[in-house]
């Protein structure tokens, strides 16, 4: 996050409010727009007295939610023309984005916002693999729920300092995303090896 965003927060609550629910919504949209640390600074904000926590809170779900709708949108209206228009092989890769989130869709959005970087791929996924909207509304939602309150909660608990505060965060931060990267990736691995035995089993 650069020190303009920083400057004009500090000095505005209500561009501070509109800066975080901007940047929480491009952040599904153009993942390298930096979403989470302007959250986060938010929140840090809000610890210290400047800003008003529940208006900073409803301001970064509210983004999240809704860019994580606008990407999903973006997929199902976007992705598969895009897609078809390339070659064999993209349109092999489309086929396995459908099986996939045909079998393991809500596990993915549920956890999609802890994963930083490839976040706004999920939704974007789930729109080109035509899930269902309720099913993305329910899932990406409970995710961002979940992840604007770890933000609130590293935001205004971890340090005295914004610079204690990014640094400490951002470990936590990887340290889950690992985990839940290993998790996604045994789910993946076991849902595999039993459908090899239900397909020897019937053969």
């Amino acid at each position: 996050m650069g020190e303009a965003i920083q400057h004009a927060m500090a000095a505005h609550a209500w561009e501070a409010l509109v800066i975080v629910f901007l940047l929480a919504w491009l952040e599904y949209v153009f993942p390298p727009v930096p979403g989470d640390s302007t959250m986060l600074f938010g929140f840090f904000l809000a610890g210290s007295g400047a800003l008003s926590f529940p208006a900073v809170f409803l301001a970064a779900l509210s983004g999240s939610v809704l860019g994580a709708l606008t990407a999903y949108r973006l997929g199902t209206r976007l992705g598969r023309t895009y897609f078809f228009l390339k070659s064999a092989w993209a349109r092999e890769e489309l086929d396995k984005v459908e099986r996939w989130f045909g079998r393991f869709g809500p596990r993915l959005l549920a956890v999609n916002r802890f994963i930083p970087g490839v976040r706004g791929f999920f939704l974007y996924a789930a729109g080109i693999g035509r899930m269902e909207a309720r099913g993305v509304v329910i899932y990406s939602s409970l995710s961002n729920v979940l992840w604007v309150a770890v933000l609130a909660w590293g935001g205004t608990g971890l340090g005295s300092t914004w610079e204690e505060v990014r640094v400490v965060f951002r470990r936590y931060v990887w340290g889950i995303a690992v985990f839940l990267a290993v998790y996604l990736g045994l789910s993946i691995a076991r849902s595999r090896r039993r459908r090899r035995v239900g397909l020897r089993s019937s053969s």
